[in-house]
């Protein structure tokens, strides 16, 4: 398989939407095959990558040898605050492509009109917020309707309204409650932590919603409406993100690193992995690191 790579110096091909809003900027972006490299400027506003097509393996740089490496796939969405560094990105595709974004930016001062609903009215840190990726259906259905309102010409009057319904629901973790029908952050993050914590063991429906006291019936729901996905989609997501992982930095056999993710059998792995990434797991380990 040959291995396209698009000009290390410029970010992959933006396709502008019309005229400009002020304030709230929309671009999509496409890797159309094998990898990309792009620099990724500082910036003063809130950036939100989101995926709406093609899975991806990006690894940031940010020239401090500090290094993070994600996978991205369709409804996953990146957070990233204001104040970070410039940095150099490079991004694989995972399948035949094409890998479709959408990058927002808003701006900082948006999140300055809702410090009145914090306790006492504490300015907000936005460094908070960040997160590489995480599922966000909400931000990934208005994104999708951003796209479609920037080439249909809506005017300021939308962007604005949009850009504040985006901060809010960035912030509404920091309020406290969770959305009626979703789990709260911290609920959320707990069940995440126990599938980290046992990607090897057979996880059960009841096992994750015992870890939030909720009945089997009430916890998919709630979790299913919170990420998009059902847990086994979810949790098997997360056992093929760490396989990933293992056999980029390992040379550890392949049954191996199936059974430590989870998978009963080679064959069983195989088939999974190929059907999310598009590869068998020793097809993914030659094309990542290349001719030897």
């Amino acid at each position: 398989m040959t291995t396209a790579r698009q000009d290390p110096s410029a970010p992959p091909p933006v396709q502008e939407l019309g005229a400009p809003w002020r304030g709230l900027s929309v671009a999509r972006a496409t890797v159309t095959q094998g990898v990309a490299e792009w620099e990724r400027p500082p910036s003063d506003g809130f950036r939100l990558v989101v995926h709406l097509r093609g899975t991806a393996r990006c690894e940031a740089d940010t020239g401090d040898g500090r290094r993070r490496t994600v996978s991205c796939a369709p409804g996953d969405v990146c957070r990233i605050p204001p104040g970070h560094p410039r940095v150099a990105v490079r991004c694989r595709l995972l399948g035949p492509g094409p890998l479709e974004m959408v990058r927002i930016v808003l701006p900082a001062e948006v999140f300055g009109r809702h410090t009145a609903e914090e306790p006492g009215g504490r300015p907000v840190d936005l460094q908070s917020l960040e997160r590489l990726p995480a599922p966000d259906p909400l931000i990934c259905t208005m994104a999708a309707a951003l796209v479609r309102a920037r080439e249909a010409g809506a005017g300021q009057l939308y962007a604005d309204s949009a850009a504040e319904y985006l901060a809010a629901h960035l912030l509404a973790p920091l309020h406290g409650e969770a959305a009626p029908g979703a789990l709260g952050r911290r609920e959320l993050d707990t069940v995440i932590a126990y599938m980290r914590a046992h990607l090897a063991d057979r996880v059960g429906l009841d096992d994750l919603a015992r870890q939030v006291a909720l009945s089997r019936f009430h916890f998919l729901r709630l979790f299913s409406a919170t990420t998009g996905r059902t847990p086994h989609q979810f949790l098997t997501a997360l056992r093929i993100e760490t396989a990933c992982r293992l056999l980029e930095r390992g040379d550890e056999p392949v049954g191996r690193i199936g059974r430590w993710c989870g998978f009963s059998t080679a064959s069983h792995f195989s088939t999974v992995f190929r059907r999310q990434v598009g590869h068998t797991p020793t097809e993914y380990r030659r094309l990542w690191r290349g001719p030897v």
